[in-house]
């Protein structure tokens, strides 16, 4: 029965069916190289930035480095092409789940800000009004944070003012 293990590194599966094929010729030789479509996409899973799904999908199916349609090697056994083609099938379920999420985060109104239909419905005049008083905030939370450093400076505390 084929078997895919995969070696001490966790990078380069190693494809078993009792005889000797080419992937165990090059593995127990050394010299040669796996085909490409037998190797696996290293990456640093100690890495704090990976997505914790992508972490467990890495970790329970390796993604291969070339597929073997893309390098024209049509010579790999069964196992390998199944593997491949349910890469090929998951990225694009994943793909296609993330369009439909959103079309109907579109559709639900759920994507814009929460106060969109207010400001799609703004006059001219109204925006202008909004603009002179967003001016005036930042006038004030400026004049309040020059006073705050000034008194911290001073040693003083803002309430003593």
């Amino acid at each position: 029965m084929d078997e895919v293990e995969l070696s001490n590194k966790g990078a380069v599966p190693v494809v078993s069916d009792g005889a000797a094929d080419e992937t165990q010729a090059a593995e127990s030789t050394g010299n040669e190289e796996l085909p490409e479509e037998l190797q696996v996409e290293e990456v640093d899973m100690d890495d704090e930035r990976m997505d914790p799904l992508e972490w467990t999908v890495r970790k329970v199916l390796p993604i291969p480095k070339k597929y073997f349609w893309e390098t024209g090697n049509d010579n790999v056994n069964f196992r390998t092409k199944v593997w491949h083609r349910s890469v090929q099938f998951l990225g694009k379920a994943l793909y296609v789940a993330e369009y439909c999420g959103e079309v109907v985060a579109h559709m639900l109104g759920i994507n814009e800000s929460r106060y969109q239909y207010v400001m799609d419905n703004m006059t001219e005049e109204d925006w202008e009004r909004a603009r002179k008083v967003n001016d005036e905030r930042e006038k004030e939370w400026a004049d309040l944070r020059a006073s705050q450093a000034a008194s911290k400076d001073a040693g003083v505390t803002p309430d003593a003012l």
